[in-house]
């Protein structure tokens, strides 16, 4: 049979070479955690750079394709070849799409405004409205910075389209008012 008092003044006997063992391998773990939890942190300040850094990048592509497609689409307004009717079928669309309005950028008062703007005729647009459609449409694009809507983003380009039709047809009408000026 076992004798139970040899097992346990065995153990007993053991017992501080065992604490020592576990002294030990909590002192070489909790050092190898400390070092992880370092290399961790590096490696999260540096993921954290690079994500800033892209989306700096990112949002100037994005600025730049806004430029350059306003850019074209005033040009080819201006031109002729997007016309009224091309920017009525529009206003349609933004009418009937339009967001609800639900924080501080893109309040009630401006969708409203936006709301007054697209119904106005097209003939009756002026650079003043212009003006107030590109405020709308900033107030619309922070909005979605700031809430992530997926709705504002997908209705903002539109804008900015509808804003360079707008301002194409303006130019435009300015040209044949220069036209008609200078044949008196």
């Amino acid at each position: 049979m076992i004798d139970i008092g040899v097992v346990l003044s065995s153990l007993i006997a053991q017992a501080p070479l065992v604490a020592i063992v576990i002294v030990v391998l909590y002192h070489i773990l909790d050092k190898r955690i400390e070092k992880l939890e370092r290399w961790v942190e590096k490696l999260d300040n540096k993921i954290e750079s690079v994500r800033t850094e892209l989306s700096g990048q990112i949002k100037s592509l994005a600025r730049a394709f806004y430029s350059y497609s306003d850019t074209l689409i005033r040009f080819l307004s201006a031109k002729g070849l997007v016309a009224e009717p091309e920017a009525v079928l529009l206003r349609g669309a933004l009418d009937a799409l339009i967001p609800v309005a639900r924080s501080k950028y893109y309040t009630e008062e401006i969708r409203e405004k936006l709301l007054k703007l697209l119904r106005k005729e097209i003939k009756d647009y002026t650079w003043d409205d212009v003006a107030e459609l590109e405020k709308i449409a900033e107030a619309i694009y922070k909005e979605y910075e700031a809430t992530g809507r997926e709705d504002l983003l997908d209705y903002y380009p539109k804008l900015r389209m509808y804003i360079a039709i707008i301002q194409g047809l303006l130019t435009r009408r300015e040209m044949e008012r220069r036209e008609v000026t200078k044949q008196s």
